[in-house]
């Protein structure tokens, strides 16, 4: 795995963790729904990013990767929904696993390009994380510190530049990628 792979995934890493922590530690100001949302959110865009990286680092063994992309998605689903309620923890655990099997699925489907998927699927999923984080401060309004809530353009600035500048840097070594037809029968 690329240096560019794994500040990536710590970034989204970190992101996740943030707002689970963000909610957990201000569900009183939160509603049910915020709490149901935010745990299907979480839960299907780890499992996607984290699937469809584990899927093609794998290298095609299928049942490995799906089990260890549902097994990411659930997990970060159920522990965002804990604060809440029984329904957010059900709805994030079932998202998660929703998307960790789409993630680890799309190894099925032949890429030529498998660093611009995850690029750009690492975008939406940066981007969209900070939705959420945007949504619970919003939520909140009690915090005073440094926030996307407060400074929304600068983080979004920064991320379109950070991806912008790494566009052309190659993040997976596609010699060693080997693509996998359905009907492959070796």
């Amino acid at each position: 795995m690329s240096f560019i792979l794994t500040t990536i995934l710590v970034i989204c890493t970190c992101q996740i963790l943030s707002i689970i922590i963000l909610n957990a530690l201000h569900r009183k100001h939160l509603s049910n729904m915020h709490g149901m949302l935010t745990s299907m959110a979480l839960g299907m865009l780890s499992g996607i990013l984290f699937g469809t990286v584990i899927g093609i680092l794998q290298n095609g063994d299928l049942f490995m990767s799906t089990f260890l992309a549902i097994l990411i998605g659930l997990s970060i689903g159920f522990i965002a929904g804990l604060p809440f309620n029984l329904f957010a923890v059900i709805d994030g655990s079932i998202s998660g696993m929703m998307g960790g099997m789409m993630g680890a699925m799309l190894e099925m489907i032949p890429m030529f390009n498998p660093d611009a998927t995850i690029k750009l699927l690492a975008f939406f999923t940066i981007m969209l994380l900070l939705i959420m984080t945007y949504l619970t401060e919003e939520s909140i309004k009690g915090n005073r510190m440094i926030s996307v809530r407060t400074h929304p353009f600068f983080y979004t600035i920064t991320i379109v530049l950070l991806f912008f500048l790494i566009k052309d840097i190659p993040i997976i070594n596609i010699e060693q990628y080997h693509n996998h037809s359905f009907f492959d029968f070796r």
